[in-house]
């Protein structure tokens, strides 16, 4: 490759590091952004960083959050595999934001360049696909991992198209390189709804295949591709293994109860409410309820295209001079010239700002649905279709219960809305793909064919009409929940006037964006049409098109960012300063114990966890039964409950509202000795124990599954339990037992059998058992001994092995297939330009 071949990479790589640098220049003056679910993972993984700093190895269980869980969900263990410190390369290793994004330009730009586009065109496309609202809102809102596998997504396209292209070697490479980085990002969700898609690629590729008589080729890169996932899949195992383990105790792997926990506690408890939504599902999963929570409807699918169809964020900007800003200053409410009102009015229960995939990318889409070749045409048309399907959720009962029920791991995914995040990277590939295809058409005269450019326009300016013109003569602009959030907004009840003018506030958003759209569509064909007259040229038409894709996606993506979102970084780390309450309970020379904040939601507190190990956290995926003890016995402050959790502070409102620690003598301790066993035949019996039982310091509940552990004991209770050191992964006691054999009881979470927590008396393996519906007991023999309880999941050995040989290979594959390309380019003329024709 000379230099002149080289050059417009150079250009390309240049121009997104300073598109990076610009976009998040604040990063580089030492500021950072406050994320609402990065600033939770920093005070759930507080304990996990502390360990892995003391150790140099990652704990992989943690007693800070939800009374003990493992790391495995919130902060995997990524040793062993070969793709971190590749994909730190490919974002430069520029630290995030900037770092996310010139990585993410980089794999868009990979993509056309390794599927013979125009340069020129691939900068425009790849600078377009990484800048999308959604990409900005993601990260705003802190969902990174999400980003991270969406930015990722061209290269394992890229693959595929070029293994199916017969460059198999190279095409195996990318895909599995492109794959195994995904991975390791632990978001499958993201993956799996990509995979949709993919099909209707292979489906239309294996139609020409047919129609060519060549399906052995299409086999053969069928095979190959299925080596490269294998392989891919082997290089996430030290993150897949684990899970594959946990998912069964999770939330996610469905219901231990044949009821509602509320309503299967025993005592006072069993008079809560049933949860509003019961979170598994009986068969494995989640309730469709549940999962179903986040589900577009019609209005939330219009502002993919028109970002204010169903009023943008739950918090949405609007200025003073609005219906509603001068409807509120009527009022008397002093606001500033802009503020935050509840303008969504869309389905979902609240949202950050739409998934708007842009009026330029929407352009693209058409066209290319004209100019591109046939399998392009299928993975992005009927893939796009069957996403926003998907996102409709419990919208579109019929469809998606037919995937819930049906699909492997399908029930596993909630929040169906986020499946929209996959769509910008193909549909505007399919665009610049078609433009690529479109233009090397040219004919006698020098022009390309006319016929796919009037009929994309056409479709296009009848859709934009639509949307500016039609759709809001039938539309409701009002929402139910409007007359409670302006009662919290304004604190009493709303009048008529009001909601009136918010109505009318989103009615003139909706109308300005509609317009909007119209001119970019318009604008977008404006471009396409001098291309094929001749005005121009490829590459001002590419650089005109960059342009157009920025400021339509700049333009929403400014509502919901901006550099004035960064703060300097200590005012991040102010966040988790000490209260009076955390000094006063930091200040108790036995560190042993656990906190129940009363004062933050159990299930939505991040911060307790910083300092303390917290009854409550934040986990997408926390243990199936701990939920089910939130549900049934925490939620209603059951006592016995909290306090064989080893509860030795509460954190309640004190004056003023601030935190003050209280404590509570009654904890049982890190352990104790019990005096009588009830044995329980069902899971549902199990968990009423703990509210029927009179004392469950002196009672332990096992389960008829664990009946031959306890087979002939007769405890009295006498002795004594002694923590003598604590880590996540091990915990050491000296135990004291009077009177023959005792049971203990250990205020930890139980997490098995056979997922990795073992036990030894004195050296010995000894059996540790469920009691208590999730602690831990174990049978001690008379007299004083050692007992250690350690963590040591065979899955995540095998899972480092497997990921460090299967990565391994990985480079390797690609190492051969860049060889192997440059060996062939030494047989060719290095001046020929190769023709390219995308597929």
């Amino acid at each position: 490759m000379n230099f002149k071949t080289l050059l417009p990479h150079l250009i390309a790589v240049g121009l997104f590091l300073v598109v990076a640098v610009i976009a998040f220049s604040p990063q580089f003056s030492g500021k950072v952004l406050i994320q609402g679910d990065l600033v939770s993972y920093a005070g759930v993984s507080q304990e996990i960083i502390s360990y892995e700093r003391q150790d140099r190895s990652r704990p992989r269980w943690t007693g800070a959050v939800f009374s003990g869980m493992p790391t495995y969900q919130i902060s995997s263990d990524k040793s062993g595999n070969l793709m971190q410190p590749v994909s730190r390369a490919i974002n430069g290793f520029i630290p995030r934001p900037a770092g996310y994004f010139f990585g993410g330009m980089l794999l868009g730009y990979l993509l056309f360049a390794l599927l013979g586009v125009s340069p020129w065109l691939g900068i425009a496309g790849a600078i377009g696909m990484a800048f999308t609202t959604n990409s900005l809102i993601l990260f705003m809102a802190g969902h990174t991992s999400k980003l991270s596998v969406v930015l990722t997504l061209p290269l394992i396209a890229a693959g595929v198209m070029m293994t199916y292209r017969g460059r198999y070697l190279t095409g195996c490479g990318v895909f599995a390189l492109g794959m195994g980085i995904a991975l390791r990002y632990n978001h499958p969700q993201m993956l799996y709804y990509f995979a949709f898609t993919l099909l209707f690629y292979v489906i239309g590729r294996l139609v020409v295949d047919v129609r060519a008589g060549r399906l052995l080729p299409f086999a053969k890169a069928s095979g190959v591709l299925l080596l490269g996932l294998v392989l891919a899949l082997g290089s996430g195992a030290n993150t897949l293994f684990v899970t594959k383990d946990y998912l069964p105790q999770s939330t996610r792997g469905g219901a231990v109860l044949s009821a509602d926990p509320a309503t299967s506690a025993g005592g006072d408890a069993a008079a809560a409410p049933a949860p509003a939504q019961k979170k598994a599902g009986r068969g494995g999963g989640l309730s469709w309820d549940y999962a179903m929570q986040w589900s577009n409807g019609s209005k939330d699918v219009l502002a993919s295209f028109v970002p204010g169809a169903a009023g943008g964020g739950s918090g949405e900007t609007v200025s003073r001079s609005s219906d509603f800003g001068q409807a509120l200053r009527r009022m008397g409410a002093k606001i500033p010239q802009t503020f935050a009102a509840p303008m969504y009015h869309g389905s979902l229960p609240f949202t950050e700002g739409p998934v708007y995939l842009g009026a330029v990318v929407l352009a693209l889409f058409i066209f290319g649905l004209f100019t591109a070749s046939l399998p392009a045409r299928l993975w992005v048309g009927a893939g796009t279709l069957v996403i926003l399907l998907i996102s409709a959720g419990k919208n579109l009962e019929g469809f998606n219960r037919l995937l819930f029920d049906g699909l492997p791991l399908f029930n596993n995914f909630r929040t169906p809305s986020s499946a929209a995040s996959v769509l910008p990277f193909p549909m505007i590939a399919l665009g610049i793909f078609g433009i690529h295809r479109w233009y090397q058409r040219r004919g006698a005269e020098g022009r390309p064919p006319a016929r796919p450019l009037l009929r994309a326009g056409v479709i296009a300016a009848g859709l934009g009409a639509l949307a500016a013109l039609v759709f809001p003569l039938f539309m409701d602009f009002t929402s139910a929940t409007d007359p409670g959030s302006l009662q919290q907004m304004l604190g009493q009840a709303p009048p008529e006037a009001l909601l009136g003018a918010l109505e009318d506030t989103r009615r003139d958003l909706y109308r300005s964006d509609a317009w909007r759209t119209f001119l970019f569509l318009g604008l977008t064909f404006g471009v396409l049409y001098l291309l094929w007259r001749g005005t121009i040229t490829l590459l001002p038409a590419a650089i005109l098109l960059g342009v157009l894709l920025a400021v339509d996606n700049a333009g929403v993506g400014n509502r919901y960012y901006s550099k004035e979102d960064f703060k300097l970084a200590r005012n991040k780390e102010a966040i988790f300063n000490q209260t009076a309450a955390d000094k006063t309970i930091l200040a108790d020379p036995d560190p042993h114990f656990r906190v129940y904040n009363l004062t933050r939601p159990l299930d939505q507190d991040g911060f307790t966890s910083y300092y303390h190990k917290s009854l409550g956290g934040y986990s997408a995926a926390k243990l199936r039964r701990y939920q089910d003890l939130i549900d049934g016995y925490l939620a209603k402050r059951d006592p016995d409950v909290i306090n064989m959790l080893n509860t030795k502070y509460l954190i309640v409102p004190g004056e003023g509202q601030s935190p003050q620690a209280r404590e509570n003598p009654g904890a049982f301790g890190n352990g104790w000795l019990v005096r009588a066993v009830k044995p329980v035949a069902t899971a549902d019996e199990e968990f009423a124990a703990l509210g029927t039982v009179d004392d469950l310091r002196n009672t332990a509940i096992v389960h008829e599954e664990w009946s031959d552990a306890v087979a002939g004991l007769a405890p009295t209770g006498q002795g004594e339990v002694r923590l003598t050191s604590y880590h996540p992964d091990e915990l050491n006691y000296r135990i004291r037992a009077e009177g023959g054999r005792q049971l203990a009881v250990f205020s930890e979470i139980w997490y098995g059998p056979d997922k990795g927590w073992y036990a030894t008396i004195d050296g010995q393996p000894a059996e540790l058992f469920r009691v208590n519906y999730l602690l831990r007991g174990l049978v001690i023999p008379e007299g004083e001994h050692d007992v250690r309880v350690y963590f040591a999941p065979r899955a995540a050995s095998l899972g480092y092995w497997t990921s460090l040989i299967c990565s391994t290979l990985v480079l390797l594959l690609v190492l051969g297939g860049v060889t192997y390309k440059f060996l062939r380019r030494q047989q060719v003329d290095n001046t020929a330009t190769p023709t390219a024709h995308v597929q």
